[in-house]
């Protein structure tokens, strides 16, 4: 019930003061994503539009893999003094847990036109050894 309240809370408050103090926009976002499973490896799929690729980064620790972006304010003009800002520069952080047979070492990522795509192999059945029992008579 809580979280009702919080969250009700944050659209009233978003609502009535969209801005903070300094004219700019307030900012919670947070990418879409899905994860899809496969025979051998597991797929995320990340809708970053407008972000550069080379800026989010993609870690995976004890099988939560976390998504990051964090955008450096930076001035253009040191004499530009914004007195209103209505677009918003924003940072995000996304964190999902993944299954125990993930392949931590095998991640890869890459990007198209606005998605990150990220992909895991599993890590393969281990298969019984069948041991041969020697004879001594």
């Amino acid at each position: 019930m809580s979280n009702i309240i919080t969250l009700m809370d944050q659209l009233l408050d978003d609502s009535f003061h969209p801005f903070n103090v300094y004219g700019k926009r307030k900012s919670n976002y947070s990418p879409a994503l899905n994860v899809a499973e496969y025979k051998d490896s597991y797929k995320v799929s990340v809708a970053i539009p407008g972000i550069d690729s080379d800026k989010v980064k993609v870690e995976i620790r004890d099988n939560i893999l976390n998504i990051s972006y964090q955008h450096e304010d930076t001035k253009k003009d040191q004499e530009e003094e914004i007195l209103r800002e209505e677009y918003s520069y924003f940072s995000f952080s996304r964190s999902v847990a993944l299954p125990k047979d993930v392949d931590q070492s095998s991640v890869k990522a890459s990007s198209k036109k606005g998605m990150l795509y990220i992909t895991i192999n599993k890590i393969p059945e281990s298969k019984p050894t069948i041991i041969q029992i020697e004879k001594h008579d």
